[in-house]
């Protein structure tokens, strides 16, 4: 097992690539140093997931650390969950669309002690027979429940997808969650977000949230669909419900209340073009001693569909709580520095987490 009382002077990045052949599966690279804008694609560039349940697609993968507070590890050591969307486009007629009326309600994982061996995949349903998609899952430690919630985004419907009422179109996006001691067995689902976005019925909704905690408070980041941009928000209860309407800057500490939205809207992004709407944000902080000096890092997905260069935009700031301090650098992440598969594909919608020297030999060794 990994020593959770090591000091972090890495990072690992999981990701999937894509819709094309090789691409919905997931990948592994680990931070060439102390700095998250220089990688090492490991396995030769070689896809290391791939499903064998479910839709056999694999999607949106995030990684877990253990708590120091989960009464499941011995103190002092560490595990690992990772997981991801069930979701196979490239197989799917209809694509998107389809998967949001008819598509999985489960969701795909991994655990590992060391990051190099992993369990067998595990297919879990943690979704309501009412929804038509569980898309990008991502989870946090609670600490005043003493558990983990997992996020996701869905589509919710009167009845179930087998049942007597047909479903002729997709309703809108909304966030779930649900609590789990053990990534095994999950709490019944319940709405956290339920914000409709579009004055002309068209069904847009909200998706992909990412969370951190920082001094008490969690920081949220997910992408409002009608906007195609990402929005910042805060509190300090992370159960707290939205439903409605967005809320606004103002508001009590332990309801959730704006930060700032179109985070990073309108910066040259690195790539020979304009950062004007995202996906999939991936918020984590800087290690100590971090080379750029920055203390968080927020990754942002910029596919071609929102005229991107098809993989992930770096962000990075000093101060998490002000919205006008993330900036872009891009420009310290020329593509030459970023993970890249034999196939040529870049990191779409995944996770940056910090990891030990240790755990970032230890994967050369076995993955390099």
């Amino acid at each position: 097992m990994t020593d959770a009382r090591e000091p972090y002077e890495a990072y690992l990045w999981v990701y999937f690539t894509g819709e094309g052949l090789g691409g919905e599966r997931l990948s592994l690279a680990v931070s060439r140093g102390n700095t998250a804008l220089d990688w090492i694609t490991l396995n030769h560039g070689r896809p290391l997931f791939e499903s064998r349940l479910g839709t056999r697609g694999l999607r949106d993968p995030f990684i877990l650390r253990s708590h120091p507070d989960d009464p499941n590890v011995p103190d002092g050591e560490t595990r690992f969950w990772m997981i991801a969307t069930d979701l196979n486009v490239h197989d799917l007629p209809g694509r998107f669309h389809e998967a949001q009326i008819r598509g999985s309600r489960y969701v795909e994982i991994w655990e590992s002690d060391d990051l190099v061996h992993w369990s067998d995949q595990r297919h879990v349903k943690v979704n309501t027979n009412l929804a038509g998609n569980t898309w990008a899952p991502e989870a946090h430690w609670i600490d005043e429940l003493g558990a983990y919630a997992v996020y996701w985004s869905s589509n919710l419907y009167d009845s179930p997808s087998d049942g007597p009422d047909a479903r002729p179109d997709a309703t809108y996006n909304r966030l779930m969650v649900a609590t789990t001691a053990d990534f095994r067995t999950f709490g019944e689902p319940q709405v956290w977000v339920d914000v409709r976005r579009d004055p002309d019925g068209s069904g847009f909704g909200t998706i992909d949230a990412t969370v951190t905690k920082h001094a008490g408070v969690y920081y949220r980041f997910v992408k409002d669909e009608a906007t195609m941009t990402i929005r910042e928000e805060r509190s300090t209860r992370f159960m707290a419900t939205v439903e409605g309407s967005y809320p606004g800057a103002e508001g009590p500490a332990d309801a959730w209340t704006l930060v700032g939205d179109k985070i990073g809207d309108g910066s040259p992004n690195g790539y020979g073009g304009v950062f004007d709407g995202g996906e999939g944000p991936s918020i984590f902080p800087a290690n100590p001693g971090d080379e750029t000096g920055f203390a968080w890092y927020l990754f942002i997905d910029q596919p071609r569909y929102h005229h991107g260069p098809n993989h992930y935009v770096p962000f990075a700031t000093r101060d998490i709580a002000d919205p006008r301090g993330w900036r872009c650098v891009g420009d310290l992440m020329p593509e030459s520095r970023m993970p890249t598969n034999a196939d040529g594909g870049r990191p779409r919608h995944g996770t940056v987490i910090p990891i030990t020297a240790a755990e970032r030999d230890r994967l050369l060794a076995a993955l390099g």
